[in-house]
């Protein structure tokens, strides 16, 4: 990670420094190590952010060096630390009807089984993991409604501000 002995060379801090301060000035360049990693940025947009916030050069240059040093390890632990969720790979359906019972005659009970292969996130080999969904028609129309609410929600104004909003944070 960050190499102490950088900052002992640049001589930012005096002699006598409390540990409070140490502390919160690496948890600082920690999670702007973290953040610049998890926006993929370049070393020259760091160099631009930093300058913004107004850090000084000599200080700016040697973020900068130990940024790129510890890039490709702090792109993996960001990678590892998100959430990662199942991807769809392929879905097989089978349409059941049962045409009557003992008890119920000449009435049609449609049921609708699925089976989705998703893979496996934490497989290194992405292996597949089948998931099975068993469901009557009035909750496949249920589950149609909701979703086509959802994509129209995702149109309206609001949405979009905030799908822009969390483009810009992630």
């Amino acid at each position: 990670m960050i190499k102490m002995e950088t900052i002992i060379k640049m001589e930012v801090f005096p002699d006598q420094v409390e540990v409070s301060s140490l502390t919160a000035a690496l948890d600082v360049l920690s999670q702007c190590f973290i953040n610049s990693a998890r926006r993929n940025l370049k070393p020259e947009d760091l160099v631009t952010s930093l300058t913004s916030c107004e850090v000084e050069g000599q200080m700016v240059k040697c973020l900068v060096n130990s940024y790129t040093e510890n890039r490709g390890i702090l792109v993996d632990i960001v990678r590892r630390s998100a959430v990662q969720s199942p991807e769809y790979r392929s879905m097989e359906w089978r349409l059941e009807c049962q045409l009557s019972s003992r008890s119920l005659h000449n009435t049609v009970t449609p049921n609708l089984l699925t089976r989705w292969r998703l893979s496996d996130p934490e497989s290194k080999n992405l292996e597949t993991k089948d998931t099975y969904l068993d469901c009557d028609v009035n909750t496949l129309q249920h589950i149609t409604e909701s979703l086509r609410a959802a994509q129209l929600e995702l149109d309206t104004f609001h949405a979009r501000k905030m799908c822009r909003n969390l483009a810009r944070i992630g």
